[in-house]
């Protein structure tokens, strides 16, 4: 059964729409990018908002399309999509502007009910320069935006915290991995660069005999690239949130340029890791290299009240690496920082997860605490047992 609709908003016009489907397959939404200028139609006078609309909710249950309702949204769209979670939620990434002029991005959110939509939330994120493409994590909690001037945006929605760094090259297009652990980033002349969900570059190679990492893959090494890279999607099922104990591998990343060709990135993670590309593996990757700065940052991104086995076995992964060290002023700070992740939390702990870590990372701070006195660090030593409250180890 084919079923058809014609679609509100402008007409005659060659414009790029976009179609997104809910989880539960009864709503589509079709968004375009219609940037908010009113003498952009000067031969075409608009007679209603329906003709002005850029944002169409579309009904598809039993088997028929139906127009539910249309809007025209306060700033130019730059992605639009259902959240995951929740099958009657609208995400979308507008462009907008501060009093000063200065370019932002607007995160939304969007509501179905009762057959219309409406604008629930609003979050206006500072950028350096106008965003070009975006990406969401698993959780939705956290929003990666590229920018023209080749910054990346990291925005966290449960800590209103944005982080920054800069890519080696122009972000047309991001893909976050399903583990949320890294994501992607590609140029449109087929370059890409990897990032792990702190910010931090990894660098990346071809399958070799000789070591040899670059910050960059670079296709028209490879083969001839003569159209742009217009699409990166991870093989994945479309609407899988993070879970606890996930053992789906993930490796498969397919490219689409403009005209062709098609292609696949096989992503060999080795044994160590069982193919996997989580956070875990991530970690351990980290630490088995000494990159500790990296490891903790992305601990700190880690929720202990949704995945706290997980959590817990990265932290005493590092500490465990690093109570193995010398102590140094470095070291020393790592360890305060790797056992901080519980006790000075970015997010409220739950009385149940303090309940079931507690026991098991005091022994961690203890053993931190005679590693302190190993080296006479006798005043952070004593300021440590309190903050522990293990008052055995002083008295």
């Amino acid at each position: 059964q084919i079923s058809y609709v014609d679609i509100p908003g402008p007409e005659g016009r060659r414009m790029k729409r976009h179609l997104a489907i809910n989880c539960v397959q009864d709503m589509v939404v079709c968004w375009w990018s219609a940037p908010n200028d009113d003498g952009a139609w000067p031969w075409s006078p608009i007679s209603s908002e329906r003709d002005r609309a850029n944002l169409v909710l579309l009904g598809c249950a039993h088997g028929k399309l139906e127009v539910l309702s249309c809007i025209h949204t306060e700033w130019d769209l730059l992605d639009g999509q259902f959240s995951t979670n929740q099958p009657y939620q609208i995400y979308t990434v507008e462009h907008s502007v501060s009093a000063d002029k200065e370019p932002m991005a607007d995160s939304c959110l969007y509501k179905c009910s009762r057959n219309r939509i409406q604008c629930a939330a609003v979050t206006r994120i500072p950028l350096r320069s106008k965003a070009i493409s975006c990406c969401r994590d698993a959780t939705e909690d956290k929003l990666v935006l590229g920018c023209e001037d080749s910054s990346i945006v990291l925005y966290e929605a449960y800590s209103q915290v944005t982080l920054l760094a800069q890519a080696e090259l122009l972000p047309a297009s991001m893909s976050y991995h399903p583990s949320g652990a890294i994501f992607m980033v590609g140029s449109s002349q087929g370059e890409l660069q990897i990032f792990d969900t702190a910010l931090s570059p990894i660098k990346i190679q071809l399958l070799a005999q000789d070591y040899s990492p670059e910050a960059t893959l670079q296709f028209d090494k490879h083969f001839d690239v003569s159209s742009s890279l217009v699409q990166m999607q991870w093989a994945a099922p479309q609407f899988v949130s993070a879970s606890r104990d996930g053992t789906d591998i993930h490796d498969l990343l397919l490219v689409r340029f403009d005209k062709g060709p098609l292609g696949v990135l096989h992503f060999k993670l080795g044994v160590i890791t069982r193919g996997q590309l989580g956070l875990v593996e991530l970690i351990h990757q980290y630490i088995r290299y000494d990159e500790i700065h990296e490891a903790i940052n992305v601990l700190n991104t880690m929720n202990w009240n949704t995945m706290g086995r997980q959590c817990y076995v990265c932290l005493s992964a590092t500490v465990n690496h690093l109570l193995k060290q010398k102590l140094t002023p470095d070291r020393e700070a790592q360890l305060e920082a790797s056992l901080g992740t519980f006790y000075a939390p970015t997010r409220p702990l739950l009385d149940s997860t303090v309940l079931e870590f507690r026991d098991p990372i005091s022994k961690y701070a203890r053993r931190f605490f005679h590693h302190l006195l190993r080296y006479q660090r006798f005043e952070k030593a004593f300021l440590l047992a309190v903050d522990i409250g293990a008052r055995d180890l002083f008295m």
